[in-house]
């Protein structure tokens, strides 16, 4: 049984491939999928990050005593006036090591 989910999920990716690279589909992408498109980073990176910082190691919220939410939020402050990946990590990073230094 294993076999026969392995070969066809092989199948299955090396058919998504071909179609790529072959003249079946169309080169252009429609409009309204490149615009849908355009929201996909943001979602991703907010599946993975605020899970990293509200929730505790145990699975419960941890809004009290968090020195995540308010480094986070200093991150995302610096992300909106500056538009920099780098000064964002930066000033993020700072503030919850200063955060975890001097409060928590």
């Amino acid at each position: 049984m294993i076999w026969w989910v392995m070969v066809i999920c092989g199948l299955m990716t090396f058919s998504m491939r071909f179609v790529m690279f072959s003249d079946i589909a169309p080169k252009q992408l429609p409009s309204w999928l490149e615009e849908a498109l355009g929201f996909v980073p943001i979602a991703v990176l907010t599946a993975i990050i605020v899970p990293a910082v509200i929730i505790a190691p145990d699975g419960g919220l941890m809004l009290a005593g968090n020195a995540r939410l308010p480094a986070a939020l200093v991150a995302v402050t610096a992300a909106l006036f500056t538009r920099s990946v780098l000064v964002t990590i930066g000033s993020g990073l700072g503030a919850l090591w200063c955060l975890d230094w001097l409060v928590y």
